[in-house]
């Protein structure tokens, strides 16, 4: 059985997922890091990153534009520098951490 990373937690309050095991979106999709990917998911709200914000599942219909709460969705394949980046705009973790 897989454990999953505990929601992460930074200092204004926003909290999100960060898993990377063999069932989630990341890279390399398996138990053991390094993962240079990794799937968030269901942020507290909307993220301030644009990167991460267009990164999430159905994101963007090249005809209808932006789809979907982005708090109610997941973000597949994100980079490790992308998370990092988010939660320093949210003035840094206070609980959890990203996975290795």
């Amino acid at each position: 059985m897989t454990d999953y990373n505990p929601r992460i937690v930074c200092a204004d309050g926003f909290t999100m997922s960060v898993q990377a095991h063999e069932y989630s979106y990341c890279t390399p999709r398996q138990n053991e890091g390094p993962h240079t990917h990794m799937e968030g998911g269901f942020p507290s709200s909307p993220p301030l990153d644009p990167e991460l914000l267009e990164s999430r599942e159905n994101a963007c219909n090249p005809h209808q534009g932006y789809e979907g709460d982005p708090c109610e969705t997941v973000y597949p394949y994100v980079a490790r520098e992308v998370f990092e980046r988010e939660f320093a705009l949210h003035g840094g973790i206070v609980y959890g951490k990203l996975p290795e």
